[in-house]
């Protein structure tokens, strides 16, 4: 190849090189937004330690919504083993909060914040049930329906197995889909 063949095909390189990077800087609108949400997820699920307590994760991994409510979910745990009963005073470990997964099986007590003003109005019910093999659900505990002022509300159960488990929130009658919020709770996975 000649010189002069050589350096056009250099300036031919450049000119295309810089009209790509002009596309794609004024399309960017367009596929940046995408883009970002993916190397985001990529990020997240490839290279970060997935967290485990409520205090590792962002107010939205442990909220649950429907169309017209939304609730904040952090769970306290307990276990049953003797390892874990009484233990040093200064063993904070046991205070640790939880979102939608429970270590091991022992005593759990589910704390919801109301995050609309105009639910707290409303009455509430809480119930707690453990998923059969067969899909079916076994009541564990639940509170009846009553208003929470305070936008707070707190049901203790006690998780005998590993397994699958719901957590439902009914807002007034819960006479619609909309009205109820179902929370998956994962216990030893």
């Amino acid at each position: 190849m000649t010189p002069t063949g050589r350096l056009n095909l250099i300036l031919f390189l450049g000119i295309v090189l810089l009209g790509g990077v002009n596309g794609a800087v004024f399309s960017y609108g367009w596929w940046g937004p995408a883009f970002n949400q993916y190397v985001s997820d990529f990020w997240k699920a490839h290279t970060l330690k997935p967290a485990v307590k409520a205090g590792d994760r962002t107010i939205s991994e442990c909220l649950g919504v429907s169309d017209f409510y939304s609730v904040h979910l952090t769970t306290y745990f307990l276990a049953d083993s003797s390892e874990s009963a009484g233990g040093a005073t200064d063993d904070l470990t046991k205070y640790d909060e939880y979102c939608d997964r429970v270590p091991g099986t022992g005593k759990v007590i589910f704390s919801i914040t109301l995050m609309e003003k105009e639910a707290r109005g409303e009455t509430v019910a809480l119930s707690f049930f453990q998923e059969e093999s067969d899909g079916a659900l076994k009541p564990i505990n639940s509170l009846p329906s009553k208003p929470y002022p305070s936008g707070f509300a707190t049901l203790e159960a006690t998780v005998p197995h590993k397994g699958k488990y719901v957590l439902k929130v009914a807002f007034g009658e819960a006479k619609n889909k909309e009205d109820t919020i179902e929370m998956p709770i994962r216990v030893g996975q």
